[in-house]
């Protein structure tokens, strides 16, 4: 909800905008003496230079709930010229008042006297204008007189990609240096006169051979005459609205027939030709109208006629304006006979002409007359007009003898018959209880219509064709009715979302409220506002289909780029980022957005899909469809991106996870991703269910501190549904009010109720289009008895039910398939069901209304009409049919066919259950096709269907199914228990995994599933127990790690074996092909990881098996890790030369035997590295390496970059604020993968830097002590930390006390070097030699200097980018704590000088 601040426009009466109107009042003379162009140009910059000052302004306006909306720029613009000219209008007037004093005592009643008039105050009223522009100049040019309009900010043009886009225009120099025209004045009768005869000339040269009439006519009912005419007719409406809310209407004109006499036109003169003028026409009632023969002498005018005769009189004045000046008839006829008989006789001639012509009543001729009433209405109307009180003959006593007045002339010359009929009900008003349903009561009520023309004119002015829809039936548009509150909501979470703070948002409600209506009108102002709008919707009978929803959406992107030869540069844009940014890793992105295939081109798109190795597969396509949506970002020049899913109830987890990482992630980039989710559910149904995939999205973003908005929907009010029924119909909201009020009361405003009662209504002629009367009519009667079931399900299964038997069957066909299915898998559904006209009567049901045919889809007009269809059938036989109809499918799939053709197959097979099938031996085909179809989700990174798939698969084995078949349950059982680690469900992994180790036939057929017991150990935290696993496993493989061993001899054994062989030699090794080596391999790099972290003396024995078996077996994917790890181990002891050797061997072998270990390899390799080359260059091998583990899905070794990445940084020397940055991005990255170690150890390293750089932010770490406590990497970075802060805060004891802990703790960490021990060796050193000057222990203190000192200066010879400065540095401490304070000043220079020139701290 919107609140109002003091520099916000509040529109809407009574509103007090005190500023708003100092600039309006400011400018107002500049805007009456401009062009249109002009206004329009002037109107645009003031609401601009508000939207874009500082701060900002919004406008805003009350919704129809009294709660405060932002009003789009076009409405604001034209609020703004409106109260522009209402400023002009009532300065205009009041000058024309007080000119014309003493000329408004004349009476007024003769034409001469009215034009002199009105000529005289037209004069003094353009006189007063000049005056007030030149006094408004002269007042703006000094800033003290108008503060509002002197505090205008200056213009700047707006943002591209601003929320509501700004129309090009020119500005204007200045809003003031501006002269004055005059007004061309002029009675209505010229006027009208004038305005035909240029409407006239503008008619096309061929039809001026046409008759001076005729021309008239085309003329009359031309937008050269209709919409200034209207805009007259409004002005004069909205004047006598305005005199009726003086008090006690005490400025009414009187009424008479003959108002048209006194009334005159202002229209400013233009200086070009223009296609709108609307805006410079004005209407003005003559002071002459305002007096009567029966006003007392104070001049005060007494009127006891009600406000039904000003809308008759009024409506005599339309009729001659749109008659193009002609009187009606009537009017014509009773003065004629006034005039010549007097007044008894012009009465008595009225009432025999009332009583004796009928077609002098006000009846539409065109309408069908009700003749059950007979005649009898009009017995008595010659007696109650003898009781008239009678009066004498004056000027306006004609009024009296009112007479009614047929439209029929007007529809004649073809004026739009909903404008006949507004004059039809305005002189219709006074005939008391003759009057029609339609009349008058009320004039606020005809100004309102004159306006809807004005602004609407193709809804309620044109008329519509009434033969072609008396044809075709209703036609229900797609505007969403009521919603500008919600809509106002999502567009604002929008902007800030796209303005850098991630938001998201959901809407709720019934089925029918209108969710996805709500959406995809936001979606239009995504489009509009410059931004990309993707739109996918779950099916609850496509819930197996592997990342349905959003395939769905980015799919249909892709494939408008390729369907546009107008979007081909774009394509090329989109494919050579794509490239660049993936690799053939986009490869995988095809095989869930298959039109991206067409994109890339095939050299891209080919390779293997199904790549058993990587780490976690899922993770992957996250982070390549976060890669996708930053590409197609860019490549509409940074547009945001928005991701619209409807239907999240049937939602899977593996599409959440992805909205959620897309929501999230930051990734390695540190451009803010311009990405914006929004979702639709049904009410309930996520909100009870704790489970539901949508509550983790929820909850992660608590986590996270990403807001959201949540919309809830209702039912439409009675004013909604009005407007609604209004618009459907194109008949003005006063007319269908009637009909709108017993539809609600039938549907209680829910949109898809009404919008399917209006579409039944239409069909059973309830509702029909009138040929005589040219507009939608209805039958009240009998729409009120009309039944509506309660459940808006039943209606739709009564509407099914009517249609014919064969119809009704090919609903129920396609409705097991979903709510849309592609039309060419409809006709291939044809030919495997056998099944002959399908497509036919499915275009039966197109045309009914039931479906859509859209962008190449069949589409159920509304999941509810699909639900219907699907219930049709009874659910026992709804099983058989699914079992029937997917075997029939399968029949159709082959390994080169379309996926969709096999997963559709199995989704009917696996609706149907094991319990459909009639013969056993089907049993063994059913089990395959399930394991197919999971191995395809598998491939497309779904691991939640692929479990889905082949625990579907395993239901259908039957008993003895492991001695019949062996290998195809085996499969199952594996790849099930794979899927379900990668989904976290670890008991159902524990129960698959006991299977195959209790059935297997040997140790190796279990291997597969033992790995993944290990990972899923590690996973929950329990690291020493899946060391354990592993090591019991590998010594029943053969693989004795000889532990025994000293280290040192492990080291020279590896040396030795290494010596024999060069560098081409080992890359050139053949691959590894034994399938027990590769799962051993496998085994060994888990251990290598794990005995890293905490048993760091074993790792040379694992590295030394994984080399040795490469070297003898052939190379894996995991060989590379041996090497990297082997070379950062001897780089720690000192050999830098030879380990920097060795990780660039196992940098070159990912080349050769694949990538899958290619984040950990780069992340360990880069950590050497910066102890060879300068330290800059490392922060680029780590964005690498980031990129390597997030395509492989390995999450643990992206984070590991990114963090080893940050301490680079530092060491680099970077700012301490842009560090503070960095770690609350790295921060919110393990977060959102739910690392707490790096989490712990993230926050030790900026609860420092905020300190240091005085800021009092506290930092909490809720996990810490219990990692300190079980991790002794944590507890190692925590004493160092803990030292170092109080080093450089001089906090002597505490320095003292954790430098000690971390010299306890420092012999059992990681076993290799790393970018972290530079500062452990520099700090550790800087804390020694300051303990020494102050303890006892001085030379043990001094030794342990020194040794950081050595170390320092051993790395410095191998880098002097990076440690010259820092081994200088402790040089010089160590010479000033033997108080040799000339070589310590030496030293110190030295020190600073070489951090200068290496640009490090």
């Amino acid at each position: 909800m919107i609140e109002p601040t003091s520099g916000d426009i509040l529109l809407g009466r009574g509103v007090p905008n005190k500023a708003y109107r100092e600039i309006i009042s400011a400018n107002a003379a500049t805007y009456a003496a401009s062009t249109k162009s002009d206004k329009t140009n002037m109107s645009a910059n003031i609401v601009t230079q508000l939207l874009n000052s500082n701060p900002p302004r919004r406008f805003l306006e009350k919704s129809e709930t009294g709660e405060w909306q932002e009003v789009p720029l076009k409405r604001a613009v034209a609020k703004t010229s409106q109260a522009l000219r209402d400023v002009v209008r009532d300065r205009a007037k009041a000058a024309a008042k007080s000119g014309n004093s003493s000329d408004n005592n004349n009476g007024g009643g003769a034409v001469a006297a009215a034009t002199f008039s009105t000529v005289s105050s037209f004069q003094l009223t353009t006189t007063t204008i000049n005056n007030a522009s030149n006094n408004n100049e002269s007042e703006l040019d000094s800033s003290s007189s108008t503060p509002a309009a002197a505090a205008m900010p200056s213009y700047h043009p707006p943002a591209p990609n601003l929320l509501y886009p700004v129309p090009e225009f020119t500005a204007t120099e200045t809003m003031i240096n501006s002269s004055s025209k005059e007004e061309d004045p002029s009675l209505l009768s010229e006027w009208i006169r004038r305005t035909l005869n240029e409407a006239a000339n503008r008619i096309p040269a061929p039809v001026h051979s046409l008759t001076a009439e005729v021309r008239d006519t085309l003329a009359l009912c031309s937008d050269d005459y209709l919409l200034p005419a209207l805009r007259v007719a409004w002005s004069l409406a909205d004047q006598l609205c305005k005199a009726e809310q003086e008090v006690a209407g005490q400025s009414l004109p009187v009424p008479r027939t003959n108002w048209a006499d006194s009334i005159v036109i202002h229209n400013h003169i233009q200086n070009a030709s223009e296609e709108d003028h609307l805006d410079n026409i004005g209407a003005e009632l003559l002071p002459s109208l305002f007096k009567s023969d029966d006003d007392d002498d104070d001049g005060v005018v007494k009127h006891d006629g009600s406000r039904t005769q000003h809308i008759y009189s009024l409506g005599l004045v339309f009729y001659e304006i749109f008659s193009g000046g002609r009187r009606p008839s009537e009017i014509q006829q009773q003065q004629k006979v006034a005039t010549r008989s007097g007044d008894a006789e012009a009465e008595d001639f009225s009432i025999q002409e009332e009583l004796g012509d009928l077609d002098s009543l006000l009846v539409d001729h065109a309408a069908p007359i009700d003749l059950e009433g007979k005649l009898s209405i009009f017995d008595n109307i010659e007696d109650e007009f003898n009781t008239l009180p009678k009066k004498r003959h004056t000027q306006n006593s004609d009024f009296q003898n009112k007479c009614a007045v047929s439209v029929e002339p007007l529809k004649g010359k073809r004026v739009p018959v909903q404008l006949c009929d507004l004059i039809a009900n305005m002189v219709d008003c006074i005939n008391g209880t003759l009057s029609g349903d339609d009349a008058y009561q009320s004039m606020s009520h005809v100004r309102d219509d004159l306006q809807l023309m004005l602004e609407r004119p193709a809804m309620y002015l044109y008329d519509q064709d009434m033969g072609r829809l008396s044809m075709t039936g209703l036609e229900l548009g797609d505007t969403v009715f009521g919603r500008n509150e919600e809509l106002s909501s999502l567009k604002e979470c929008y902007r800030r979302s796209v303005s850098g703070n991630t938001e998201f948002a959901f809407i709720s409600g019934h089925a029918g409220i209108g969710k996805s209506f709500l959406a995809y009108e936001f979606g239009k102002h995504v489009i509009m506002s410059g931004g990309i709008f993707l739109s996918g919707k779950f099916d609850q009978l496509q819930q197996g289909k592997p990342f349905s929803a959003l395939a769905s959406a980015f799919n249909g992107h892709c494939g408008m780029l390729m369907q546009s030869s107008e979007l081909q540069t774009r394509r090329e844009v989109v494919a050579s980022k794509l490239r660049s940014s993936l690799g053939r890793e986009a490869c995988y992105l095809t095989k869930i957005i298959p039109c991206l295939n067409d994109i890339l081109g095939s050299e891209q798109s080919d390779g293997t899909f199904y790549d058993n190795g990587c780490v976690d597969a899922q993770r992957r396509l996250q982070y390549l469809l976060c890669q996708f949506v930053e590409v197609l970002s860019s490549s509409y020049n940074n547009a945001p991106v928005t991701l619209f899913l409807d239907d999240l109830q049937w939602a899977d987890s593996a599409s959440i996870a992805a909205v959620s990482q897309l929501l999230c992630s930051t990734g390695s980039s540190s451009k803010q991703k311009q990405f914006f989710f929004v979702g639709c559910h049904r009410e309930g149904i996520i909100d009870i269910d704790s489970t539901h995939p949508v509550r983790e999205l929820v909850c992660n973003a608590e986590l996270l501190g990403v807001p959201f908005t949540s919309l809830k929907l209702d039912c439409m009010g009675e004013e909604t549904l009005n407007a609604m029924v209004s618009e459907t119909l194109r008949v003005l909201p006063r007319l269908t009010r009637t009909l709108s009020n017993k539809i609600y009361r039938k549907t209680k405003g829910n949109p898809l109720c009404v919008s399917q009662l209006m579409l039944s209504l239409s069909k059973k002629r309830l509702l029909f289009p009138s040929l005589s009367r040219r507009r939608w009519e209805w039958d009240n009667e009998k729409i009120m008895n009309q039944k509506l079931p309660d459940d808006v399900a039943v209606f739709f299964t009564q509407s099914i039910a009517d249609l014919p038997s064969d119809v009704r069957k090919s609903l129920f066909h396609l409705a097991c398939f979903g709510a849309s299915v592609e039309i060419a898998f409809v006709k291939t559904l044809e030919i495997a069901l056998e099944m002959r006209g399908l497509c036919d009567n499915l275009d039966i049901a197109v045309d009914e209304g039931l479906l859509e045919k859209i962008g190449g889809q069949l589409r159920f007009s509304h999941d509810r009409i699909q639900e219907a269809a699907y219930n049709t059938l009874p659910a026992d036989e709804r099983c058989l049919f699914h079992h029937l109809c997917g075997r029939a499918l399968a029949s159709f799939s082959t390994p080169e066919s379309d996926d969709n053709i096999l997963l559709a197959a199995v989704n009917q097979i696996n609706l149907g259950g094991p319990s459909a099938i009639q013969d056993t031996s089907q049993s063994f085909t059913i089990a395959t096709v399930n394991l197919r179809a999971g191995q395809k989700a598998m491939a497309m990174s779904d691991f939640g269907a692929a479990y889905s798939y082949f625990n579907h698969g395993i239901s259908f084995l039957q008993e003895g199914h492991w001695q019949e078949h062996y290998d195809l349950s085996l499969r199952l059982f594996e790849l099930a228990a794979k899927c379900a680690l990668a989904i976290g469900d670890l008991a159902s992994m524990k129960l698959h995994l006991e299977q195959v180790v209790k059935e297997a036939r040997s140790f190796e057929d279990a291997l597969n599933v033992m790995y993944f017991s290990t990972c899923a150990l590690a996973y929950s935290s329990r690291l020493r127990d899946s060391i354990q696993k592993s090591i019991e496993i590998l010594t029943k493989l053969g693989i004795d790690l000889q532990e025994s061993r000293s280290t040192e001899a492990c080291v020279q054994e590896t040396i030795t074996l290494l010596t024999t062989r060069t560098d081409e030699e080992i890359l050139n090794t053949r691959q590894m092909t034994e399938p027990t080596m590769i799962i051993a391999l496998k085994f060994l790099a888990k251990l290598e990881l794990g005995m890293t972290q905490i048993k760091p003396r074993f790792v040379p024995f694992v590295t030394q098996k994984i080399i040795e078996l490469s070297l003898a077996k052939g190379m894996s994917p995991m060989s590379p890790i041996g090497f990297v790890y082997f070379g950062a181990f001897i780089s720690k002891r000192g050999d830098i030369s030879s380990g920097y050797r060795y990780v660039k061997l196992a940098l070159s072998l990912l080349d050769k035997v694949g990538r899958e270990s290619a984040g950990e390899v780069i992340c360990i390799a880069t950590q050497i590295k910066i102890f060879v080359e300068p330290i800059q260059a490392a922060l680029e091998h780590h964005n690498d390496g980031y990129v390597a583990s997030m395509v492989a899905g390995d999450v643990f070794n992206a984070l590991l970059n990114t963090l080893l990445k940050i301490s680079c940084m530092y060491v680099a020397g970077v700012k301490l604020q842009t560090m503070r940055e960095e770690y609350e991005k790295f921060e919110r990255l393990a977060k959102e993968n739910n690392h707490s170690i790096f989490l712990v150890q993230i926050k030790q390293v900026q609860r420092d830097v905020l300190r240091l750089i005085g800021s009092d932010e506290e930092v909490t770490i809720p996990e810490e002590e219990k990692l300190i406590a079980s991790n002794n990497s944590v507890l190692k970075t925590f004493c160092f930390r803990k030292a170092y802060i109080s080093f450089m805060f001089r906090t002597y004891d505490d320095a003292k006390e954790y430098v000690l802990k971390f010299y306890e703790c420092r012999e059992n960490a990681w076993a290799n070097l790393m970018v972290s021990h530079v500062n452990h060796a520099l700090y550790t050193g800087l804390i020694s030699f300051w303990v020494a000057r102050k303890s006892r222990d001085a030379q043990l203190w001094i030794a342990r200097g020194n040794e950081s000192k050595l170390t320092l200066k051993r790395w410095a010879e191998s880098s002097p980018w990076t440690f010259e400065n820092k081994w200088h540095l402790l040089e010089a401490e160590e010479s000033f704590s033997h108080n040799d304070y000339e070589v310590a000043k030496l030293f110190y220079k030295q020190a600073i000088s070489s951090a200068k020139l290496h640009k490090v701290r």
